[in-house]
C-alpha cells in the first residue's frame, strides 16, 4: 500500500526530494554548479544521482548506442565504474561517484523516464532508434554488416578456349 506525502512528512527539510523516476527519497546538497555540465544538482525537484546517471547515458551517444546492444549488467563492471567517474571529474559534475549505486540502476534499468529522449547535437539517436537496437531490429554501434554473397562467386568463369581445357582435366595441343 503507497502511503501518502503530507506537509509534515517533509516539514523543516528543504533539502530532501523525491525522485521523479523511483520515487527514492534524496537529499539536495546544495545549488548547482555553475561549472557542470552534467549531473546537476536539483532546483526542487528532478532525479537521484542513480536515475541521473542512467538519464545521462541513455541520451549520450555512443554510451546509449553500447547499452542498448550489451544491456545494462555491463555498468557492474569496475572498469567502467571507474571510467565514468572520470568522465564524472572531467564534467565538473555536481554528483559524486561514490553517491552512485550501479546494481540500482541496473536493477531500475526498465523504470520509465517522466521525460522523452530527444536526438541533439550529442545524441544523434531517438528512443525508436535506441529500442529497435535492443530488440536486434537495428544495427548499433560497431555490428558488422555481413556482406551478401553472390550467387554467382562459386561458379567459375570460363574466359578462354585455354580455361576450358583445363578445366576439364585435358591438355591444350601445340
Amino acid at each position: 500500500m503507497n502511503e501518502q506525502k503530507t506537509l509534515f512528512d517533509t516539514a523543516g527539510t528543504p533539502d530532501i526530494i523525491e525522485c521523479q523516476r523511483c520515487g527514492e527519497r534524496c537529499r539536495r546538497s546544495g545549488p548547482p554548479g555553475k561549472k557542470a555540465r552534467m549531473l546537476r544538482f536539483a532546483k526542487g525537484h528532478g532525479l537521484c544521482a542513480n536515475c541521473a546517471v542512467h538519464d545521462w547515458l541513455r541520451n549520450t551517444y555512443p554510451p546509449n548506442i553500447i547499452l542498448a546492444q550489451s544491456g545494462p549488467k555491463v555498468l557492474l563492471f569496475s572498469h567502467i565504474q571507474e571510467q565514468f567517474a572520470e568522465i564524472m571529474r572531467t564534467g565538473f559534475a555536481d554528483a559524486k561517484p561514490d553517491e552512485i549505486d550501479w546494481q540500482k540502476i541496473v536493477d531500475n534499468w526498465e523504470l520509465p523516464f517522466p521525460h522523452k529522449m530527444k536526438p541533439s547535437a550529442s545524441n544523434p539517436c531517438s528512443q525508436k532508434e535506441i529500442d529497435e537496437i535492443a530488440a536486434g531490429k537495428r544495427q548499433g554501434l560497431g555490428q558488422r554488416v555481413t556482406p551478401k554473397t553472390d550467387p554467382l562467386d562459386s561458379v567459375t568463369t570460363i574466359t578462354s578456349f585455354e580455361q576450358w581445357l583445363q578445366k576439364k582435366g585435358r591438355c591444350q595441343a601445340d
